[in-house]
């Protein structure tokens, strides 16, 4: 069926997060500056050659000014012939105030947590990249400087502006770091002196309510008229809010989303008339709970909650039978991944409050070989030169490989998109937990993981058995990487219901949960959660803050 979600970020459970929110960008724009000329809250990095940053009034991608480097000479060593092969520079720009060598300056931070940035830039140097540098304690020296992986594109600056946006997490042993936009190279290779301009810079901690996550998935508001939707959103934040729950994994249809912008889909999708996500997204800030969107680009495609296959049928996986399905998409089409794209930068661009998008169990999740559509028979014909109609059987690895290598393409552009608009925005996915069985139906999770196309991954760890969710969890962390563990519990699932999980099974569970590490929890689903779960998660919530 479906599962959980979400993840604190850092300690599993802790107090308030001292990580804020804010742009940790002083001067983001680069329109105060020092009395140097350069821009306040801005720091130089000199590894060779002249390096000069200053404020450049000629230059903006918004405001009056921008942050400017200038790389001006070379430098050549002193043993060596003043020639091209002989000749580099080496300079970047540091969104602190901070010289790259010593910790003075640099950003607090606690090892495990989770930055995102961006910022915009052109300019004449060929090539940029951006970099991370962090220190053990504030009064470090450069001989203690530690690298910090950071997921990021190189730059290519050209006489337009671009936008660079990426995101890193702190390593053990970190507690303070900066990030630096490096420029450097040797003229025989191609580099050249020139300048790199940066504007609008981002630096921002992701973060959860009290540092951490404790979440609960919730299908949506059931009332169809506007009053009565806000009375159930408000009851029904306060009973959650009771138990310990900061965090809410809300449901969303494409149908909704399509129908805040089309009023002739309203009739299926009333709640879409009065915006009840916004209501939800309003009535949980105040409450200082966080709300991701749970949304699934792949299956529950049917009519009744899905507008995908009601405006393109011809967008319908199709098994090897040649049946199309009326519950999926064929998500091998370029233009399904990216129509599916585009309905998530709607929300994302609507809610400025919206924590994070959840994507629910991604892949062909029916039982079926997927997919046979005409489509995708061109495409097998074209790119390996076979006929997957005529032997399904044959045909069923090349379909397994395309089904893993275009969700992790939707996976990817899906993180650009959202570090592009909102970098402190969480990007999370839930499905099978253990040693990643179902990679050859889309879900390749492991793949997503080790990327750094997620923040946290949520395994459906439901079973009633503690020792076997803790067995399962451990599994699931081994093949995740850098990327979080956030655990999933269920107080019902297919395999029970209408049986619930005893509470104090999920009690336990959520303990287990911290002794693994985990960074959060979430519990299947609200609709499913009687009195005494909540009381049993509240006790473990308890528990853990001892």
């Amino acid at each position: 069926m479906r599962c959980l979600l979400m993840i604190g970020a850092l300690f599993f459970l802790a107090t308030r997060s001292a990580l804020g929110a804010e742009n940790l960008v002083e001067n983001p724009s680069a329109e105060e500056a020092a009395a140097s000329g350069a821009p306040k809250g801005w720091g130089r990095y000199v590894g060779a050659g002249g390096v000069r940053l200053a404020q450049a009034t000629d230059e903006q991608h918004s405001g009056e000014s921008a942050a400017c480097l200038e790389l001006n000479r070379w430098y050549t060593p002193p043993d060596k012939q003043d020639s091209p092969e002989n000749r580099s520079a080496s300079g970047a720009l540091i969104l602190a105030e901070n010289d790259g060598y010593r910790a003075g300056g640099a950003l607090p931070c606690v090892a495990g947590a989770r930055y995102a940035f961006s910022f915009w830039y052109k300019g004449t140097i060929p090539s940029a990249k951006v970099i991370a540098t962090g220190w053990p304690s504030q009064d470090a020296g450069s001989e203690e400087r530690i690298t910090i992986p950071v997921r990021a594109a190189a730059l290519r600056p050209g006489d337009q502006w671009q936008q660079s946006a990426g995101s890193l997490r702190i390593p053990a042993g970190v507690a303070r770091f900066v990030v630096l936009i490096l420029a450097s190279g040797h003229e025989s290779k191609g580099f050249r002196l020139g300048r790199l301009c940066v504007d609008d810079a981002r630096l921002e901690a992701k973060q959860f309510p009290d540092g951490q996550l404790r979440g609960v998935w919730w299908g949506f508001v059931k009332a169809e008229e506007a009053d009565a939707g806000r009375r159930e959103i408000d009851e029904s934040l306060d009973k959650l809010g009771a138990a310990g729950l900061n965090s809410l994994l809300v449901s969303t249809s494409s149908l909704y989303i399509a129908a805040l912008d089309r009023p002739e889909l309203r009739q299926d999708q009333p709640q879409a008339a009065w915006d009840a996500f916004g209501e939800i997204l309003g009535a949980a800030k105040k409450r200082d709970m966080q709300v991701h969107a749970w949304f699934s680009p792949w299956v529950y495609k049917n009519a009744s909650r899905a507008v995908e296959l009601r405006d393109h049928p011809e967008w319908a996986a199709v098994d090897s039978a040649g049946k199309p399905d009326a519950r999926g998409l064929c998500f091998i089409r370029p233009e399904v991944r990216q129509f599916e794209l585009d309905l998530l930068a709607r929300l994302v661009d609507r809610y400025p409050d919206l924590a994070g998008i959840h994507i629910e169990e991604p892949g062909f999740n029916w039982g079926a070989d997927y997919c046979y559509c005409e489509h995708c028979q061109a495409l097998c014909r074209e790119w390996f030169g076979i006929e997957i109609c005529n032997d399904p059987e044959a045909a069923r690895p090349t379909l397994h490989n395309l089904a893993a290598f275009m969700s992790s393409d939707f996976f990817a552009r899906l993180q650009e998109m959202v570090l592009a608009r909102r970098p402190g925005m969480w990007l999370s996915a839930n499905g099978s937990g253990g040693a990643n069985p179902d990679w050859y139906i889309g879900r390749d999770w492991t793949t997503w993981a080790r990327r750094g196309y997620l923040d946290f991954y949520v395994p459906q760890l439901y079973t009633k058995s503690v020792d076997v969710f803790r067995q399962r969890g451990l599994a699931t962390k081994s093949c995740l990487g850098d990327c979080g563990l956030v655990t999933g519990m269920a107080a019902s699932w297919s395999g029970i219901y209408p049986e619930r999980q005893d509470p104090q099974v999920i009690k336990a569970e959520i303990a287990a949960a911290r002794e693994l590490g985990a960074q959060g929890f979430v519990v299947f689903h609200r609709d499913h959660l009687y009195d005494e779960h909540l009381a049993a998660i509240r006790e473990a919530v308890e528990a853990g803050g001892e």
